[in-house]
């Protein structure tokens, strides 16, 4: 290489750095947005309100909550995926991020986001209205068998539709889908009747739980849950069902470095923020702690594990 070449390559090195200096040292420097892709008042919604509170502070600025919902989530995560890759757009990301590209037609796949932290997994649980005649689970399920039970979702392809499918797949149950925008709808309509059956995680229906307007019938992890300590698992039922929703925050692939380290440290301070901790507990929601590269790993573990089972099951595009 001639002289002239490597003075012309350091020089376009020192730029670089100079450059990437400058975006590390400016940011923030105006509001940053969330957006989170389903109706407010839902499980992601609520816990991403209670992050951006302990997270401001570390962050250096304002994180305001935009609810874009539709699609099951898609059309917040297409906002997000055609987004700058610049920090001052952000997704409440979910396990639909993975699912959506499976089943639907996307212009993303998983990999079109950066993962910034993950704070929550949310094992399924199975609740209907306490004037169900149903009393257990085998009660329900054995009742599919002669009609199809009506079950509202929080949209197509979500975690619970999933987990509802797998459901119909372990035990031959059969359900009809009523699609929605997000949890809150799902839950007024099991409370109304309009529909038989839910799989939501316990945050989102503590209140109407602990008011016994719900029953839960089981819950879809290896142990039981420290706030349903009476209600068996799906495998003490000799269902083998452990799944549920997992929540986190991540940006459009491309992210410089320096500004996903400054992201990555805000958000592991909130989410180990006392009062952050508190408030989900007392929701009822499990708080975890990893930040971008546990993130990335458990999001691609999902991803390999959704599309085998989305094999298994003859589901969309893996089929």
């Amino acid at each position: 290489m001639s002289r002239r070449a490597t003075i012309s390559m350091l020089a376009c090195f020192m730029m670089l750095s100079i450059a990437i200096g400058s975006v590390s040292a400016a940011y923030p420097d105006r509001i940053v947005n969330l957006i989170v892709p389903f109706d407010p008042g839902g499980a992601v919604d609520v816990t991403c309100r209670f992050l951006a509170e302990s997270v401001e502070k570390a962050l250096g600025a304002k994180l305001v909550i935009m609810n874009k919902p539709g699609g099951g989530a898609v059309i917040g995560q297409t906002f997000v995926a055609n987004a700058a890759p610049d920090g001052y757009t952000l997704l409440a990301c979910t396990s639909s991020v993975v699912t959506n590209p499976l089943t639907k037609e996307t212009t993303y796949t998983h990999k079109s986001f950066q993962p910034i932290a993950l704070y929550c997994f949310d094992p399924e649980i199975l609740v209907v209205p306490s004037k169900s005649p149903y009393k257990s689970a085998g009660q329900l399920i054995e009742a599919t068998k002669k009609r199809a039970l009506i079950m509202g979702t929080p949209g197509h392809s979500t975690s619970h539709h999933i987990a509802g499918m797998m459901l119909e797949k372990q035990t031959g149950a059969k359900f009809e889908y009523v699609h929605n925008n997000g949890a809150p709808q799902q839950i007024m309509q099991l409370l109304g009747g309009y529909t038989d059956v839910g799989l939501m995680a316990y945050g989102e229906c503590q209140s109407q739980v602990k008011e016994g307007k719900f029953i839960v019938l089981a819950v879809a992890s290896e142990e039981r849950s420290r706030d349903l300590p009476d209600v068996p698992t799906f495998r003490e039922l000799g269902i083998d069902l452990v799944y549920g929703a997992w929540r986190g925050i991540a940006a459009p692939a491309g992210l410089p470095q320096p500004i996903l380290q400054h992201l990555a440290a805000a958000f592991q301070k909130g989410i180990d923020d006392p009062i952050f901790r508190e408030r989900m507990a007392k929701a009822g929601y499990p708080v975890i702690n990893r930040g971008p590269d546990g993130f990335a790993e458990y999001m691609n573990k999902d991803a390999t594990a959704v599309t085998q089972i989305f094999r298994e099951l003859g589901i969309g595009k893996a089929k």
